[in-house]
């Protein structure tokens, strides 16, 4: 999953490259990534999202929340998911420097995996359930030595991205502080795996193969957002 993960981040740098290169403005570039995003991953995570947005707020007991989130129609919660998640990785994309594009995939998918070691599958059985049976210890430390290997590629990527001068990159920020900023930032989002993962179990009694889905999100956004903030106090 991390590297389908880092194959994804990849082709999302090489747009935004050339989105740099052709000078298209912020706005443009984050509306073209938001849809290459979206294209790219088929919307299946996003499709998890608003299920589980629409099952875990809906206020009702876990077997009806578990049968809501079976429901191919989307409710009211499940749209507002989608609604905000688009606007946040709208503002994301346009502001993420192509080093913390390249990791943020990676990370989501290895926060996924870490989701699916810390609580049991809710149903006997569903898409999700062959990831939830790989989860564990293994799975906690490969996710680990994913990101941490991930966010040291940060490093050439940051030589690239001077020597062709394109500014996707801030020249002054030294390769180790980005690949510090990623490790940062992937520490955030596996905070934000866990939080969101105890209350969807308290929930539901465990994961789904859609709340795998709203976990990639959401751990996504965490480390984006963290990375550009981050990112913003060494260029202050």
């Amino acid at each position: 999953m991390p590297l389908v993960g880092l194959v994804i981040g990849a082709i999302l740098v090489l747009i935004q490259f050339i989105l740099t290169w052709a000078g298209a403005p912020g706005l443009i570039r984050g509306a073209v990534l938001v849809s290459s995003y979206i294209f790219l991953t088929g919307g299946l995570h996003f499709d998890g999202l608003a299920d589980t947005c629409d099952g875990v707020f809906s206020g009702r007991s876990r077997e009806q929340s578990l049968e809501i989130m079976k429901d191919s129609r989307i409710g009211v919660f499940g749209t507002l998911g989608l609604f905000m998640t688009g606007i946040f990785y709208f503002a994301a994309f346009a502001e993420i420097p192509a080093i913390g594009l390249l990791v943020f995939p990676v990370c989501g998918r290895a926060c996924c995996l870490i989701s699916a070691s810390i609580a049991p599958y809710a149903r006997e059985d569903g898409m999700g359930k062959a990831t939830s049976m790989q989860g564990g210890a293994a799975s906690v430390i490969s996710a680990a030595i994913s990101l941490v290997g991930v966010s040291f590629l940060t490093i050439p990527l940051s030589v690239f991205l001077v020597f062709t001068g394109r500014h996707l990159y801030i020249p002054s920020i030294t390769s180790s502080s980005a690949s510090l900023t990623s490790l940062v930032a992937s520490a955030a989002a596996i905070l934000v795996t866990v939080f969101v993962t105890m209350r969807i179990k308290k929930k539901l009694g465990g994961v789904t193969g859609d709340t795998f889905g709203a976990v990639i999100e959401v751990s996504s956004l965490a480390y984006m957002f963290i990375f550009i903030i981050i990112w913003g106090l060494f260029t202050i």
